[in-house]
């Protein structure tokens, strides 16, 4: 009497539940949506919520997306009604959150817009459709802000030692040539990658390295290394941009709605396209069914698992599927006879057995249902039937399928089509881009400015700044000499006797002029370079930060902020990080532009 119960049971649940189909059930919900009928949305939604969970389905982000696009439009009480489906549609759907953000802000409820807005961007950074752009854009920010902030080091130092450089190449010209030459000698040598046509970036970089042997040790490692980040900027923007910033590919977006039971037509689609490249492959068959089966397509998907058995026969995967619609169908001696053929495929598969033992019971062979059940608890493992999918009844399991099934589609398509052959002789990728002319400018600076470097510091050093009055000087062979004051200076304050009253004051003047130019020229360069005090001041490595963090909140909000948060999600308003990091980037410019530095 339990056995004949709970076979009525059965057929009762099978006749039902029928086929579900989701794409019919959202047609229904869109035509009530247009005729502006709220309540009636909202039950045939509770109908798509019962169907996805018979399918197994856990998220669907496009039919959220379009609720909440219609409750964007349609403000108050129903357009809150619609958020909240949305919501229950895909929890982790980030506009839902940003349109509740707008509506609170709205309504004057900053502590209700700030977290919801939280919430959103939380779950704009789980969301997988954007979380690949976001991390591009994320990446090409920064790099883009260690370039800015490198080469604002560089025209700073540039602009700090020229005077120095001018002097040093000036005194050698007078050594060389006669004195009348020597500023032709100056203007020859400084501006020589004019002249040979190499234009302004190689003058700059040209310049730069010169200046290496002005700088304090630390801060002449970091201008080494400085070259090195440059000379692999554009690569890394090239590699962001070929590798991570293009839309997601197929098999990634594959797994990602197999793995989460995601409904996303557009996938399916652009699968159901490949079908007379790979017609003959078994795993395309297989994931195209599963997909189909997903979203509501039962008729369809038995083809493609049908078509997958006759690719390959020995599939047990494939035939526990044909015999799981076949249950759906009612047709359990069919199913009988799929399973066995299964499990001689693969005597392993606990699948096989379980849905076995349940076909036997509804044909009232329960002795053999028994035992079948006996196997399938004797080889199941970590993804037994227990962790499977759910059928229309209840006790049927699927097999999930995933990422092994999508990588062994992927190789099968990528050997249709000849990938991964390499061309012979063909350059890596990298190599190449490595040698492209602006990196290529880096790479001839780094090895000028060490060698340019070595030579200068054994056979020619460089000159002094006074620091006193700024007058750059050379060292002379001589007893006496000043590594801190110019020999003016020297014979003005040490030397008192031997320089007039008039000398003397006209020497004063000049380092009052001096030292209010120079307190100005500090303050602008530490307001147009941010962080330079550091670097001249001997902490180099606060300044490497301070000079990032301040030019990332500049093209955060000058950039980033306005332009790609909309593009993402463009619910989203970009008005207060924009602000936020406007208001922080101000600071950090102003406290570099207050603060002195000890002069070098």
């Amino acid at each position: 009497m339990r056995r004949s119960l709970r076979i009525a049971v059965m057929v009762l649940a099978f006749a039902a539940v029928g086929e579900a189909s989701l794409m019919d059930t959202w047609q229904e919900v869109q035509e009530q949506l247009a005729a502006g009928d709220a309540g009636g949305a909202e039950g045939v939604i509770e109908v798509l919520q019962d169907q996805a969970a018979e399918l197994g389905v856990r998220r669907m982000p496009g039919f959220a997306a379009a609720l909440v696009a219609w409750a964007e439009a349609h403000p108050g009480a129903e357009g809150e009604r619609m958020l909240r489906t949305a919501r229950r549609l895909d929890p982790q759907f980030p506009g839902s959150y940003f349109l509740e953000a707008r509506w609170e802000r709205q309504r004057g409820s900053i502590l209700g817009s700030l977290k919801a807005q939280l919430a959103g961007w939380h779950a704009l950074l789980k969301f997988e459709p954007v979380r690949r752009p976001l991390v591009a854009w994320m990446a090409l920010w920064v790099i883009f802000a260690v370039a800015l902030s490198q080469v604002s080091m560089m025209l700073a130092v540039v602009l700090r030692h020229l005077r120095s450089l001018i002097h040093d190449v000036r005194a050698l010209g007078g050594v060389l040539f006669q004195p009348a030459n020597a500023w032709v000698f100056t203007g020859v040598v400084l501006l020589l990658p004019l002249f040979a046509g190499l234009g302004p970036i190689w003058l700059g970089v040209y310049l730069f390295v010169g200046c290496w042997v002005y700088l304090s040790i630390p801060l002449r490692i970091w201008a080494a290394a400085a070259c090195v980040l440059m000379i692999f900027f554009v690569p890394s923007v090239g590699w962001v941009q070929e590798r991570v910033l293009h839309s997601r590919p197929l098999p990634s977006r594959l797994v990602t709605v197999l793995e989460e039971r995601q409904i996303d037509p557009a996938s399916l689609r652009e699968l159901a396209e490949l079908e007379t490249a790979l017609a003959e492959t078994a795993p395309f068959h297989l994931v195209l069914g599963e997909l189909l089966r997903m979203h509501g397509e039962p008729g369809l998907a038995k083809v493609q698992f049908q078509k997958a058995v006759v690719s390959d026969p020995g599939a047990a995967r494939a035939l526990v599927f044909v015999g799981n619609l076949a249950l759906e169908e009612g047709d359990a001696q069919r199913a009988v006879q799929i399973f066995n053929s299964a499990i001689a495929a693969d005597p392993s598969d606990p699948f096989a057995y379980h849905n076995l033992s349940l076909a036997f019971d509804l044909t009232r062979r329960f002795e053999e249902g028994d035992a079948a059940r006996a196997r399938a608890r004797q080889y199941k493992g970590a993804d037994g039937p227990e962790d499977g999918l759910r059928g229309l009844d209840p006790r049927i399991r699927f097999p999930r399928l995933g990422r092994a099934e999508v990588e062994q589609l992927e190789s099968d398509l990528a050997a249709l089509r000849g990938d991964g052959v390499a061309e012979p002789g063909a350059a890596s990728e990298l190599t190449r881009r490595v040698f492209d002319p602006l990196s290529l400018v880096f790479v001839a600076g780094l090895v000028m400015g060490l060698l340019l470097l070595a030579v200068r510091s054994r056979a020619y050093p460089p000159a002094h700044e006074c620091t006193k009055c700024g007058k750059t000087y050379r060292l002379e062979s001589g007893f006496g000499e000043s590594t801190v004051y110019c020999p003016q200076c020297v014979s003005v304050f040490l030397k008192r006797d031997v320089v007039s009253i008039e000398g003397q004051t006209a020497k004063l003047k000049r380092i009052r002029t001096w030292e209010q130019l120079s307190v100005l020229g500090r303050r602008l360069a530490g307001l147009m370079f941010p962080g330079i005090p550091y670097y001249f001041g001997g902490r180099v490595v606060r300044g490497v930060l301070f000079s990032f963090v301040t030019f990332f909140l500049l093209t955060g909000a000058l950039v980033w902020a306005p332009r790609l948060i909309p593009l993402i999600e463009p619910l989203a308003s970009p008005r207060q990080p924009q602000i936020l990091m406007v208001v922080l980037a101000v600071i950090f410019v102003l406290r570099s532009a207050t603060m002195s530095w000890e002069r070098r």
